[in-house]
C-alpha cells in the first residue's frame, strides 16, 4: 500500500501530522478518523491510538491533535476531487471509494439522498495481501470451483480475501469481478490498481444485481466474484446466475449461520461457507460440499 495514496488528501496541520508518520507505524493502520473537536485517532490491528502533532502514535487523546470543523470540510472536498456533486450517489450511500480501493466514511446529518454538516470521516485503508486465500482455495476448490459464500463482521477480512480469491482463480478461469465500491479491482482511469487475475473482467461502478446480469449477458463467465451480498435483488441475481451454471463466490455481513439464515441465505446455493471471525485469522468452513467441475 503506498502511503502517498492516503497522506494526498490531508492539508494543513492534520496532513503534516499524517505525513510525519513513519512509514513503517502506517504500516500498521487499519483506519484514520477524523472526528470534529476531537483527537484524530488511527485503528491499529489490536488497539485504538491517538496521533499526535508531530505524526506519533500516542494513548493519550489529550496528547494528540485535535481535529477543526474546517479540516474536515477540506479533507471531504479532496476525497471528492472538489467537485462534491459529482459525488451525490457515493455520498448518499454514506462513503466514497478513492485511489487504490481505500474507503472513506462520511458521518452527518443526513438530507435523506445526501448528508450534510459533515461531522467524522473514517479512511479505512485497503490492502492486498497476496497468497492469504491459499488456504482456502484449496479446500473449497480441490475438486473443481463452486459456489463460496465468506461471512464475517465488519473489518474481518473478506473484501481482502475476495480480492485474493479472483487473483487466485483469475489465472485458471474466466472470471467477472463486480466492483460496485471499487475495493476489489481498485480501478482507475480504467485500470485496476490490484492484482485481480489475468483472467478477470472488472465491472466497475456496477450495482450487484445489473452487474452479475450484465456479466451473464457478455463474457460468459465461469465465475462471477461480488462483495457484501444482502437485499433481495441481490440474491435474486445470484440464483439467476447459479440456474445458468456460473459459481459465484461472495461476502455477507453475518458471523454465524444463524445470522445467514436471518438474511434469508439459503445454503443450497452455495457448495461451500466460510465464517471469518476477524482478520488475520483463518476460516472455518461451515458448510461443504465437492466443487462443480469448470
Amino acid at each position: 500500500m503506498k502511503k502517498d495514496e492516503i497522506v494526498c488528501y490531508f492539508s494543513g496541520n492534520i496532513g503534516k501530522a499524517v505525513r510525519n508518520i513513519s512509514s513503517a507505524l502506517f504500516e500498521e493502520i487499519r483506519e484514520i478518523r477524523l472526528r470534529v473537536g476531537r483527537p484524530a485517532a488511527v485503528t491499529l490491528k489490536d488497539s485504538i491510538r491517538y496521533l499526535t502533532p508531530e505524526g506519533n502514535f500516542t494513548y493519550i487523546p489529550e496528547a494528540a491533535y485535535i481535529i477543526a470543523a474546517d479540516e474536515i470540510k477540506r479533507t471531504f472536498e479532496a476525497v471528492c476531487q472538489y467537485s462534491v456533486h459529482s459525488f451525490q450517489r457515493e455520498i448518499s450511500d454514506g462513503f466514497v471509494t478513492v485511489r487504490g480501493g481505500h474507503r472513506v466514511g462520511i458521518c452527518g446529518t443526513s438530507t435523506g439522498d445526501s448528508i450534510k454538516n459533515i461531522s467524522s470521516l473514517n479512511f479505512r485503508i485497503a490492502r492486498e495481501v497476496e497468497g492469504c486465500s491459499d488456504e482456502l482455495c484449496e479446500k473449497a476448490f480441490s475438486n473443481g470451483i463452486c459456489s463460496l459464500l465468506i461471512a464475517g463482521p465488519p473489518a474481518s477480512g473478506k473484501t481482502t480475501l475476495l480480492r485474493d480469491i479472483s487473483r487466485n482463480l483469475g489465472k485458471k478461469y474466466r472470471i467477472a469481478l463486480i466492483d460496485e465500491r471499487g475495493e476489489l479491482a481498485a480501478v482507475w482511469n480504467g485500470c485496476p490498481q490490484n492484482s485481480i487475475g489475468i483472467n478477470t473482467d472488472v465491472f466497475d461502478g456496477y450495482n450487484k444485481p445489473c452487474g452479475i446480469m450484465t456479466a451473464l449477458r457478455v463474457i460468459s463467465p465461469q465465475m462471477i466474484i461480488c462483495d457484501e451480498i444482502g437485499s433481495e435483488s441481490d440474491l435474486k441475481a445470484i440464483r439467476e446466475a447459479s440456474k445458468s451454471g456460473v459459481c459465484i463466490a461472495a461476502s455477507v455481513h453475518a458471523s454465524s449461520a444463524d445470522e445467514l439464515e436471518a438474511k434469508g441465505i439459503r445454503r443450497d446455493i452455495f457448495g461451500c461457507i466460510a465464517v471469518l471471525s476477524k482478520a488475520g485469522q483463518s476460516p472455518q468452513i461451515i458448510a461443504e460440499r465437492t466443487g462443480k467441475n469448470a
